[in-house]
């Protein structure tokens, strides 16, 4: 459901070219995904039986529905001449376990989705197809109205070997700190603009009493560490210039959380404990009770790196309306309460397209054909269907604006199992990429204000768009985990940034991370193609 109200969110357009009936590129040139079943080259040639296995975070709890009523494998099934079959699972370990048994037992799916860091291994490992001749703009225009050529060259593990697709990603993020205006209406106070302020609000927040109980029972922030680490939910990352995980700054790459200056987030951090105005379990916090003591009125600020939703009255569990149940003057609103010039990043790609090598050498029809379909789910046809529904029923259109009709939409396909998910996972939810603009009647003025103000929040760009993977035999999690534990120890035992400096020499060197962001340098300056960073020291 979350993945939906995403979709319905946004209202942003942006003109820029779309595939229509009348677009010569998308009728049914070999190569293309055509707008009429009769049109197509596929529908022309022999049936084919197509195996996928794809992957998402938002398939969880998602049903298909009975063939009678999958509208979209139909269209796909009868435009492309087709048996589709399509395993899915939300994206992580349990996923490429499965998908691992299956490549292992010699009968690999033939097209599937995987992570960047595992789709390194398959690629290594010879299981994956030569995409170069099966994946360019002239054989899939829509597919490249997502991404760029540029962008697929420099995705790809060693120049001038074309292994993986980029899964066309969602470019905008959302982060946001969010806090109770009414907190600070009540208290007399302004929205904090620089870290000193904030320091003030939070401490206001915890002593002032804003939610006139009587009682000293609340407290300015918190976060959830789960027990492992010192998440970046905390302002004091932002406050000493680390924007998400890792930034190119002076022309070198830097590993945000493992840099020397995360000795000043230490101190600060420590500093908001020592005051008391940070929720004392934050530590142990496990996703989401920091969200859930929010909504019990404890707490006056949270961070969320990307659920743009949160703060919306049109989504009935947001933590606005749980507020407001207990509190209706409860008003969360996103606020961007440091003096820094950017708050967090655009996106880059995560998750790959894969063939198999072994349906390319037997069948490459199937490869072609399945990628005719991966193109055609990128057209405004295959969009609209995937993540709207059907025309007249789930939706109508007029131009480029596309009104919903929330009850038929809510009836067949959310409270179905919000079963669409399952197709959409190849373009994410922004139709403004094709110049379309969404009109749904439960979006408030209220809501549009919250969102226009979270889009607008100012980001980084993080390109190129290279896919980080460590050196083979290295595995990043387990460098994070010591990562986690020494950020812990400065900060609960020794209570003191004092000691960093001889825990990250021994990240750098005892656990390797040297070699690793040594090696994702090496992978950023083989996609750039004019000046290279600096060695990573």
């Amino acid at each position: 459901m979350k993945k939906k109200w995403l979709v319905i969110a946004m209202t942003t357009m942006v003109a820029l070219t779309a595939c229509s009936k009348d677009d010569p590129s998308a009728t049914g040139t070999p190569g293309s995904a055509g707008n009429s079943a009769k049109t197509t080259e596929a529908a022309k040639q022999p049936k084919l039986s197509l195996n996928w296995s794809v992957t998402s975070a938002f398939l969880a709890n998602v049903t298909l529905p009975s063939a009678d009523k999958d509208f979209v494998k139909k269209t796909i099934e009868e435009k492309f001449n087709v048996d589709l079959k399509i395993d899915y699972m939300v994206i992580g370990k349990e996923y490429h376990d499965k998908l691992n048994a299956t490549l292992a037992g010699g009968s690999a799916p033939d097209l599937f989705i995987a992570g960047a860091a595992e789709s390194q291994k398959y690629i290594n490992d010879g299981i994956t197809a030569n995409l170069s001749s099966f994946v360019t703009p002239a054989t899939m225009p829509n597919y490249f109205k997502w991404v760029s050529k540029e962008e697929v060259d420099a995705f790809q593990l060693k120049q001038g070997e074309f292994s993986r697709a980029m899964l066309p990603f969602q470019r905008n993020t959302y982060a946001s700190w969010y806090i109770r205006q009414d907190w600070l209406d009540k208290l007399g106070l302004k929205a904090p603009h620089t870290y000193a302020e904030l320091t003030e609000v939070m401490t206001q927040f915890t002593k002032g009493d804003p939610d006139g109980n009587g009682k000293q029972d609340t407290y300015g922030f918190s976060a959830a560490g789960s027990g492992q680490n010192l998440p970046l939910d905390f302002p004091q990352w932002l406050n000493n210039g680390f924007v998400a995980d890792f930034m190119i700054v002076d022309n070198s790459y830097v590993d945000n959380r493992t840099d020397l200056k995360v000795q000043n987030v230490i101190d600060q951090v420590v500093e908001w404990n020592k005051a008391g105005i940070v929720d004392p379990d934050w530590f142990l916090n496990k996703a989401p009770a920091h969200i859930d003591k929010a909504a019990q009125g404890k707490v006056g600020m949270i961070f969320t790196p990307g659920d743009k939703t949160i703060a919306l009255d049109s989504v009935a569990t947001s933590l606005q309306n749980r507020s407001k149940a207990l509190d209706p003057k409860a008003n969360w609103q996103p606020i961007y309460p440091l003096d820094k010039p950017v708050m967090w990043k655009y996106n880059v790609p995560e998750n790959t397209i894969l063939i198999s090598k072994a349906t390319a050498d037997k069948n490459p029809e199937k490869v072609k054909r399945s990628l005719e379909i991966v193109n055609w789910l990128g057209s405004e046809e295959g969009f609209l269907l995937t993540h709207y529904g059907q025309e007249g029923k789930h939706y109508t259109k007029d131009g480029k604006k596309i009104t919903l009709n929330v009850a038929a939409f809510e009836s067949d396909i959310a409270k179905a199992g919000n079963w669409l998910n399952v197709y959409a996972v190849f373009t994410p939810d922004e139709p403004n990429v094709l110049g379309l603009e969404l009109i749904d009647s439960r979006v408030s003025e209220h809501d549009r204000a919250i969102l226009k103000t979270v889009e607008g929040f100012p980001k980084h760009n993080a390109l190129p768009p290279v896919s980080l993977v460590p050196p083979n035999g290295i595995n990043i999690g387990d460098f994070r985990k010591e990562m986690s534990k020494f950020h812990a120890k400065a900060v609960l035992d020794d209570k003191s940034g004092k000691n960093w400096p001889q825990y990250r020499e021994e990240l750098m060197t005892k656990f390797r991370g040297k070699e690793i962001f040594t090696e994702y340098t090496k992978q950023i300056n083989a996609a750039l193609k004019d000046k290279k960073l600096n060695d990573f020291k």
